[in-house]
């Protein structure tokens, strides 16, 4: 793959173009092989981040829990807008980034740094408006990572281009093993909320330098004029998008802030990040290999149907069995895991449970509609979402507490949200919504029929631990016979053993 051979024309003009050559073939090597270094590396660190939090949970307390999810959603709103959509520019262009990446380097490192200024200047105004005038220390220390955030933006951009996903495990894995015990150790001495953004601050730097130092070619910052007009068209829409849905993901902390105190934050807190669970293992797969791959194949639309179609299965196959298990093992996760300090938090996760695969399924199709370039769009929805999804907390809230909150989530992103992604993204890849739902009506029943065997073996053992081992061991066996015809059919014959029926395997062309 070659820079644009036109000379004086930007390589942004074309970063729908498909004038970069990859065969299929190719790139369902580099899709595959960077897939399964990002579910290896989620679950890894997905795994090491539960027994991280469930120390934590244990040496601090819910006040401290609350204050710094105050402080990150300022920071995870604010950071939104601090790369303007650049990153995903260069990842999904077509093309060798060497004419865009510099320019892009300089403008995420400008907006950031100015973000991370009036971040920090604002800090006692945004923490008091909040209702927790306490969590402005953290914002402020938070600052220095909106900061860094531009800074690192087009190394991580590379290696997500290049599907690098090792390179990115890597840096995950050095940035983890730097921050977290220097967060247990502030924690042990008293540290609280400000433990976590100075963890945070420490684990970005650690992490940014593995990617910078990663990377095939390193892009000074620079500036191109004629490279200004494409980034800002595609990367503002972006951008614009992404501040709207971190507004919706921490929305309910922002509110929350205002009408209940920190310790039930704190407690809304691990039960929302425990319904996250399937998002935060497929996420980074949806965003890492999704929007590159996808990229590719969107100007041939039997390509990209077909991959909508696959990638919603896979994200059925993941996603159900994990909400499912969750709210039928709410009560023995959160007390096993966390303690009995945090019991408050068992109903809310119940609920919660189903957004969390609610939201999966609209990470997939975001990523389908960036790769589309169809951001308008996106933003158009995700306005619509906010619209309704913050009067029906307030009610939620209102009426029935954190419960209420949750259920708020779960209607509108139910009703609204992924039904508007999915009409979108069915006509972008030229579609029936039924095929979609024929792939992922399978999984879903199964998983509920492994939920209701995992809550009822749940409900013998008195200790939670036994209740959690049992309930979840005969849960996934109980969905792994169920989906293994589904899943036989599309592993390649070599890899499955001579004692599991056919079940209608796809055999390889020309067997």
């Amino acid at each position: 793959m070659g820079t644009d051979d036109t000379g004086d024309e930007p390589a942004t003009d074309h970063l729908s173009d498909d004038g970069a050559q990859t065969t299929p073939d190719s790139l369902g090597r580099q899709v595959g092989r960077g897939a399964l270094w990002s579910v290896a590396s989620n679950l890894t660190m997905r795994f090491a981040s539960i027994a991280i939090t469930a120390i934590l949970a244990r040496l601090l307390a819910p006040d401290d829990f609350g204050i710094f999810a105050i402080a990150l959603a300022v920071f995870l709103v604010v950071s939104s807008l601090s790369e303007v959509g650049l990153g995903s520019a260069i990842a999904r262009s077509a093309k060798e980034p060497d004419d865009i990446a510099p320019t892009a380097a300089s403008m995420s490192i400008l907006v950031s740094a100015g973000l991370g200024i009036g971040m920090f200047a604002s800090a006692g105004w945004l923490a008091s408006a909040l209702g927790q005038p306490e969590a402005a220390e953290p914002i402020r220390v938070l600052s220095i990572c909106l900061a860094l955030t531009g800074i690192f933006a087009v190394p991580g951009a590379q290696l997500v281009r290049e599907f690098k996903q090792n390179r990115i495990f890597l840096g995950t894995v050095v940035g983890f093993l730097v921050a977290n015990p220097i967060l247990v150790l502030l924690a042990v001495n008293g540290g609280g909320a400000t433990a976590f953004a100075w963890s945070r601050v420490i684990g970005q730097v650690a992490t940014g330098l593995v990617f910078y130092f990663s990377t095939s070619r390193r892009y000074r910052p620079g500036w191109r004029s004629q490279c200004i007009g494409p980034l800002l068209r595609f990367g503002l829409p972006l951008a614009l998008a992404n501040l709207v849905n971190w507004t919706l993901l921490n929305a309910d902390y922002m509110i929350l802030g205002r009408l209940v105190n920190a310790a039930e934050v704190g407690v809304y807190m691990i039960a929302f990040n425990v319904a996250s669970w399937s998002t935060a293992v497929l996420g980074s797969v949806l965003n890492n290999v999704v929007v590159p791959a996808f990229g590719r194949v969107s100007h041939d639309r039997a390509r990209l149907g077909n991959a909508l179609t696959m990638a919603s299965r896979l994200v059925a196959l993941l996603a159900f069995p994990v909400g499912a298990l969750t709210l039928a093992l709410a009560g023995p996760l959160i007390l096993s895991l966390f303690g009995a300090k945090w019991a408050e938090s068992i109903p809310v996760l119940a609920v919660l449970a189903g957004y969390g695969v609610l939201y999966t399924f609209s990470l997939l199709y975001v990523n389908v509609l960036v790769a589309a370039g169809r951001t308008g769009r996106l933003l158009a929805i995700q306005f619509l979402w906010v619209v309704f999804l913050v009067p029906g907390m307030l009610a939620g809230e209102h009426a029935w507490g954190l419960a209420g909150v949750a259920w708020a989530h779960v209607l509108t992103i139910g009703l609204v949200a992924v039904p508007a992604y999915l009409v979108c993204v069915v006509r972008v890849a030229n579609i029936s919504m039924a095929e979609v739902i024929r792939v992922v009506a399978p999984p879903a029943g199964a998983a509920v029929v492994a939920a209701a065997a995992a809550w009822a073996v749940s409900q013998l053992p008195s200790s939670p631990w036994l209740a959690l081992a049992a309930g979840g061991t005969v849960g996934v066996l109980v969905y792994a016979c169920l989906v293994l015809p589904i899943v036989v059919r599309f592993v390649p014959p070599r890899f499955v053993p001579s004692w599991v029926p056919r079940w209608g395997r796809v055999e390889p062309a020309g067997s």
